[in-house]
């Protein structure tokens, strides 16, 4: 029976005890696939061909779809529904591998990698609110879809949130001697081995138990209470109850010279910082004359 895995946004779907078929004619494991591409049809995606995948690997497009979740909205115009007035905010990667089969979900609105929100990681924290919850509804659709099937489901991380994720993580974690339940209070004050993994930002030696302040991938100053992870890795529980996974040299103590305000990396696109240096190249005397070409006024 093939079973499905879940982790963070990403839904594996294994071959299981399916017969090993290379070829997709009469292969139930390929048929699971466009089964379950049909089903996201169903549910609201436009599924069609990954025109990424077609344009740098065309060998690899009969077993690769990409899809995006879209709401008609009425036209302003002429009142009526057009394709191209829809939103399209969820979107997902499908590929598919003889053992195995992948759906990846993701967002284009805001991303850390400047290839796009496929590329990221922690697809689900960066997700907008709006979005986050189109998935949380998506996700609950495919799990009934599939354990429907008779295919059983499983998380492959710690679902658990605040100071139960960071418990049941030592619990499970080679790399802590804990192996059954304690109050996470029991580890206050204790810091790793090695100190060049206890360091924050300023050099200070970083305890479990303390408060440290960092800054999202979107520049935001966040809080939270911090506990050793593995390596250089520390645990950070902020107010809201959700965990995030920090470098020791991300952590810093709040001091008067700290902006409080957002501060995020100026990264304009490649295409306007090329624009924008051919530009600084050229004379007044050419600018002008650009400018007279394309007939507006200097």
């Amino acid at each position: 029976m093939p079973e499905v895995s879940i982790y963070d946004t990403r839904f594996e779907v294994c071959r299981g005890e399916l017969p090993h078929i290379q070829e997709k004619e009469n292969n139930p494991h390929w048929e699971n696939f466009k089964d379950a591409m049909r089903f996201l049809g169903s549910i609201g995606f436009y599924v069609g061909e990954d025109k990424e995948i077609k344009r740098m690997y065309p060998a690899l497009n009969d077993s690769r779809r990409a899809g995006r979740y879209a709401v008609w909205q009425a036209a302003p115009a002429v009142g009526r529904l057009s394709r191209s007035d829809c939103t399209a905010d969820l979107k997902f990667k499908a590929e598919w591998h003889e053992n195995v089969f992948c759906i990846h979900f993701y967002q284009d609105v805001q991303y850390e990698n400047p290839n796009g929100g496929y590329y990221d990681f922690d697809k689900l924290e960066k997700m907008p609110y709006l979005i986050r919850k189109q998935y949380e509804l998506t996700e609950s659709k495919l799990i009934d879809y599939f354990t429907g099937r008779g295919f059983p489901v499983n998380y492959q991380e710690n679902r658990m949130r605040g100071k139960a994720f960071i418990i049941n993580d030592y619990i499970g974690s080679c790399h802590h001697p804990q192996k059954e339940w304690f109050r996470l209070e029991e580890v206050d004050g204790q810091t790793p081995e090695h100190e060049y993994n206890a360091k924050d930002r300023d050099g200070k030696i970083l305890h479990n138990g303390e408060v440290k302040y960092f800054r999202d991938w979107s520049g935001y100053l966040i809080r939270g209470v911090i506990y050793h992870n593995i390596n250089n890795m520390w645990w950070v529980l902020p107010l809201d109850g959700d965990v995030m996974n920090k470098a020791c040299f991300e952590l810093f103590d709040l001091t008067d010279a700290e902006p409080r305000r957002r501060v995020k990396e100026h990264r304009p696109p490649e295409e306007y910082a090329e624009r924008k240096k051919w530009l600084s190249l050229c004379s007044t005397k050419e600018l002008e004359n650009e400018l007279k070409r394309r007939r507006r006024a200097v």
